[in-house]
Formats: structure tokens, sequence, C-alpha cells
């Protein structure tokens, strides 16, 4: 029916199916009243202005056919409403010109035309609405023409019933196809999202495989065996291969969105100046509540660890921090260590930084921070936030 490539769709199938479904039921019943006048007496169409409205009904029939073979699809809505119409004005008008003048009695030939035309009231509009609108529209028509025609107007009632029901049905019918077809559309795309997404994750796995093996561990070696001299080249190469690190496990997120990410991009900073820091986050990493912390909670913690590594930078007289970061019943924890000199806490001009940064920031999230040191013993900086309030 269609000269072009039929979409691939469920839903495009459904109205492929909804197309020709009318053009077989339009020509059925152009067939099916075109043989009844033959074969009855033949006065139908010789009854007033009858002749007119009939073939006006036949044209507006075979126009409806034609543009929807040709499309592939419904004609028009503004076509189908004009042919209901004709059908609507000629139904009531058949009853006043013929009635009981044709051999057969009212409604004759017009009844199984009507009861065709319910099915395609039912077939041309999605809207229950509009089926319901056409339907009482032409279920009128049936009853004004059994009373113009002299015929009691409750003897119309079981053939309404009998168009209502067809009307019914075929919109039922098509509504049930269009909503399995839209589901199967929905599972198909996912299907092509999870497989798209499937591929994806191959091919990382794949590279991040070859990545790991040749170039991390090649860049790691360089920073940690002392093959490159230049300080400030040996903690660049050192801050990047921290970032491949983190981007082969799928942790390269957005640190205003990301704990681990946050903490990650802290860690970078310093290793870039210099210092070595061990990072182990891998509790942290597979905990649910990392997904949805809060932004107050991740910027403390990122701000604490900065604070902490910048101590240890300056202060410690050591190059190398531990840190470890975890969140265990609804509480995250992290713990910076150091194994430099240290200090005395209780000194009146000693750790006034530490003590405005650290411990004034974990309080404001509602959580602690403990600093355990002393000279020439290290420093080792805790910190526990609870992620629900009163815990």
């Amino acid at each position: 029916m269609n000269a072009g490539r039929p979409p691939s769709s469920a839903v495009a199938g459904v109205g492929r199916s909804r197309a020709i479904t009318m053009v077989v039921v339009r020509v059925g019943a152009l067939v099916l009243g075109g043989s009844l006048e033959i074969l009855g007496d033949g006065r139908w169409m010789t009854l007033g202005p009858l002749p007119y409205l009939v073939g006006a009904l036949v044209l507006s029939s075979l126009a409806v056919c034609v543009l929807t073979a040709v499309r592939g699809r419904l004609a028009p809505p503004a076509l189908l409403c004009a042919d209901l119409a004709l059908v609507v004005v000629a139904v009531p008008a058949a009853g006043w010109y013929a009635g009981q003048r044709v051999t057969d009695g009212w409604p004759g030939t017009v009844l199984p035309y009507v009861l065709l035309v319910g099915i395609m009231i039912g077939v041309s509009f999605r809207a229950f609405a509009t089926v319901l609108a056409w339907t009482t529209a032409l279920s009128g028509a049936l009853i004004l023409g059994y009373v113009a025609a002299n015929v009691p107007w409750w003897a119309a009632l079981p053939h309404v019933a009998g168009l209502a029901t067809n009307a019914t049905m075929a919109a039922y019918v098509m509504r049930i196809l269009f909503k399995t077809a839209q589901d199967l559309d929905q599972a198909r795309a996912e299907e092509l999202r999870r497989s798209a997404q499937l591929s994806q994750e191959r091919e990382r796995g794949r590279t991040a495989r070859v990545l790991h093996d040749r170039i991390l561990q090649t860049m790691e070696a360089l920073t940690r065996d002392g093959w490159i001299a230049d300080t400030g080249v040996r903690a660049r190469v050192a801050a990047e291969s921290q970032w491949l690190r983190a981007y082969l496990r799928g942790d390269d997120r957005d640190p205003a969105d990301d704990v681990v990410a946050a903490l990650e991009e802290v860690v970078r900073h310093a290793v870039g100046s210099g210092l070595r820091v061990e990072f182990n986050a891998g509790r942290l990493r597979s905990a649910p509540e990392r997904e949805d912390m809060p932004t107050e909670i991740v910027e403390a913690l990122s701000g604490i660890l900065r604070e902490a590594l910048t101590n240890v930078r300056k202060h410690a007289g050591v190059q190398h921090a531990v840190v470890r970061a975890e969140c265990r019943s609804g509480t995250v924890a992290l713990s910076v260590l150091d194994q430099g000199t240290g200090f005395d806490p209780d000194a009146p001009t000693t750790g006034l930084g530490i003590v405005r940064s650290i411990v004034d920031s974990a309080r404001a999230v509602g959580g602690q921070a403990d600093i355990e040191t002393a000279p020439n013993e290290g420093t080792l900086v805790s910190v526990r936030i609870p992620l629900a309030p009163g815990e």
C-alpha cells in the first residue's frame, strides 16, 4: 500500500493494519449495499434525492479508500468526518423517502451498511470521546429514520445496540493493539540501549585492561623507581596516573556530585605538589550511601582532606601520607596518617589551623574530628560524619 519503505516500529505496523482494515470494511460495505440494491426491487435509487446522496456516499467512501491506500495510513480526519456526516444525513433521508414503499421495507439496504459504518467509526478514531460522539449521532439518525418511515422508534433499539457494540469493540481492539505496539517499541528501544551500553562496557573493559597492563604500570613505575629526576615532572606523572587509575575504575564523575571523585581530586592535587599519597576508599566506593550523599558533607570531607594533606606537606617533614575513607552503618569516616614530626596539640600556638579547618568543618555538618599527635610521633586525623541527623 505504501510505495516508500515502511517504518520498522510496531506502532507503524499497527497503523498499516488499521489502514488495511479501513479499506476492507469500506469496500465490503459498498459491495454489500450495492448487491442488496441489485438483488432487491431496485427502487431505492429512484426515490427523491436518494440517488444523489448515495452517489455522494460512494464517492466519499472511495476517496477515503484511495487516500488510505496511497498514504499507507488513514485518510485525513476531516475527510473521515465528512464521510460520516454524509451517512448521518442519508440515513433519516432514506427513511423519509423510502419507508414502506420499498418491498423489503424500512430499513432494508440501509441497516447492514450502518452496522458496518459502526466498525469504521471504531477504526477511524483513537479517542473514545470521538467514537462515542459519532456513534451517538449515527444512532440518533437511525432512530430518526425509523420515525420518518412511520415505524415505531423502539424497533431501532436492537440495531442501535449492534451499532454501538461494533463501534466500541473496534475502538477497543485498536486501542489494545496500539498499546501493545507501544510497549513492544519501548521494550525494543530498551533492549537496544542495554545492548549499546553492554558494548560500551565491554570496549571500556578491553581498553582498561590495555591501559592498565601497559601505560598505567609504566607511569607508576616511573614515579616509584626513581626514573624521573625532576620533582615537578615526577609529581605531574604521579597525579596523572592517579587520575587514570580512577578513570579505569569508572570513578571519573564530577567531584561536586560524588564523594570519591571529590576526595580523589584533592589527592591528585596533593600528588601534583610532590606528596606521595596512599589512598584507599574501597569501602566508600562500594557503599550505596555514596550515590546520594549531601553536597555539604562532600564539600566538608574534601576540605578536611585538603587541609590535612597540606599540613603533611608543609609541616610534617615527610612526603608520604596514608588516606582511608569508608562508609559503615550510615556514617562516613575519613582518616589521614603521616609518620612525620607531629606536634604538641596542647601548645597554644600549635595546630590552630587544623582546629579551625578540620574540627570546625566536621562539627558544621554534625560530625566530629579527632587529632592524635605528639612530637616526633606523627599525626592521625580521624573524622566521622553521620549521614542522617541524630546518628
